[in-house]
């Protein structure tokens, strides 16, 4: 079957990013230079892009863990911070959740910004078991729309505001997608809506703006990653937190039904290629 069409009612959603720049990480940590009696310059403002369920909530974890108390905004969500004045968002040098680099480019024109990406299907899979649960406790136009869902009906739905979170989203994001500017579509990712090779090729050509792209199922590289960037020194054991309850304990036999299988693959086109040259990048 032919991959899902993108919705075209989203294409003029996205403007443009700010510069990503990124810059070499010292070779010292600030601890390091403190000992030393060295002055540590400022740190460069970076944005932590993180998408859904991919260990960004475990990676920011480890991270603030280590950065200086204040220095990180401490608003998750696109709509927070664009409501923030660019002074205010001056006050921070390190911002994370699910956040694109648009949101910030007022108050930076210049960004360092780092992300994770995970398997493209088991990330769907992870998304819909955490959102089912999510929809249980909370009421929004999001989570109202897929609490009667079947996973089948939500990998099959049209409707653009479940196919905002389904449709090749890490590839969307990357190439210069944005998450929803409104708390009940903070889920969501709107644009750029590229047939899928496009949409392919965009995102592996973004790549080089981005300081780093961590992966998944690489956490310890990408943990050390994080660590090198920000100057953090040595990092701490992984850490894994923010784990569905709920979820199967495997999602191999979901990925082997034909109707499920097909539906994520068709989902994921784009997904799946710009995954692999991610994996391919990270050493």
């Amino acid at each position: 079957m032919a991959p899902y069409l993108p919705l075209s009612s989203d294409q003029a959603v996205c403007g443009a990013l700010p510069s990503i720049v990124p810059l070499p990480a010292s070779t010292s940590s600030p601890h390091d230079q403190q000992r030393a009696g060295v002055v540590s310059m400022p740190r460069p403002p970076t944005l932590f892009m993180r998408i859904h369920k991919t260990a960004g909530e475990a990676l920011a974890k480890q991270i603030c863990d280590r950065l200086p108390a204040g220095s990180a905004c401490p608003e998750p969500f696109e709509w927070q911070v664009r409501n923030l004045p660019p002074a205010t968002l001056r006050r921070y040098s390190f911002f994370q959740g699910h956040i694109s680099p648009a949101a910030l480019s007022a108050a930076f024109p210049h960004l360092r910004v780092f992300t994770m990406l995970r398997a493209p299907r088991e990330r769907l899979l992870s998304c819909f078991y955490y959102w089912k649960a999510g929809s249980k406790i909370a009421s929004s136009a999001f989570f109202d729309a897929i609490a009667p869902l079947s996973l089948l009906e939500f990998l099959r739905s049209e409707e653009p505001i479940i196919r905002r979170v389904t449709w090749n989203v890490q590839a969307r994001l990357l190439a210069g997608g944005q998450f929803g500017g409104a708390d009940p579509l903070r889920q969501n990712v709107f644009g750029p809506w590229l047939a899928g090779r496009d949409l392919a090729t965009e995102a592996i050509r973004a790549m080089d703006c981005f300081a780093f792209i961590g992966i998944a199922e690489r956490y310890e590289i990408s943990l050390r990653a994080a660590y090198a960037l920000l100057d953090l020194g040595e990092p701490p054991p992984p850490e894994r937190i923010n784990v569905t309850a709920g979820r199967p304990a495997s999602y191999q036999a979901l990925l082997e039904t034909p109707e499920i299988a097909d539906a994520l693959a068709r989902l994921t086109e784009a997904d799946q290629v710009v995954y692999e040259a991610a994996c391919h990048r990270l050493t």
